[in-house]
């Protein structure tokens, strides 16, 4: 599988998400655009997320970083794959998926674990639960495999790198 094509994708589909759906955690509702509201209204409707209910501070924060951090990522992402004809990642982006893939995957790791411990009081039903939860897991499962696999690829460059006599 060649993963380097996963994250493309991974970033594609997560641009528009971050612009519509996201960022309503952080933009006053009479400033948002009427299809974001819509999306929003749907979402919480449909998976009764109370997290995007409630919008407590801490995934404010997160969708503040979100949006000054991983978009512009997303965007360099993207551009970086279409460069390399794509065949995959620069060298010297590396380091920056490694924090990437930590930052989104511990996001939303933290919002699975609020989710699994405030769910029932918000009554929310095991099928509920297991929804809401669900859509969590891929946004916190993928980055941490991108954070491990370029963890690895930096592991394997430093080792081929012999080290310079002075």
């Amino acid at each position: 599988m060649n993963w380097d094509a996963v994250y493309f994708y991974y970033f594609v589909i997560h641009t528009p998400i971050t612009l519509l759906m996201d960022s309503t955690f952080v933009i006053p509702h009479e400033y948002q655009l009427s299809i974001q509201r819509k999306l929003s209204e749907f979402h919480i409707k449909q998976n009764q997320d109370f997290i995007a209910i409630e919008k407590p501070l801490w995934i404010q924060i997160f969708v503040v970083w979100e949006l000054i951090f991983q978009l512009p990522f997303f965007i360099y992402g993207i551009m970086d794959y279409f460069k390399n004809n794509k065949t995959g990642y620069s060298v010297h982006s590396w380091p920056m998926f490694l924090l990437y893939g930590f930052n989104a995957g511990f996001t939303s790791l933290v919002c699975l674990i609020y989710i699994l411990s405030e769910g029932p009081t918000h009554g929310l039903s095991t099928g509920s639960l297991i929804n809401l939860f669900s859509l969590y897991v891929p946004t916190t499962l993928l980055p941490f495999y991108m954070m491990y696999d370029f963890y690895h690829r930096i592991g394997k460059l430093l080792k081929e790198d012999k080290p310079k006599v002075l």
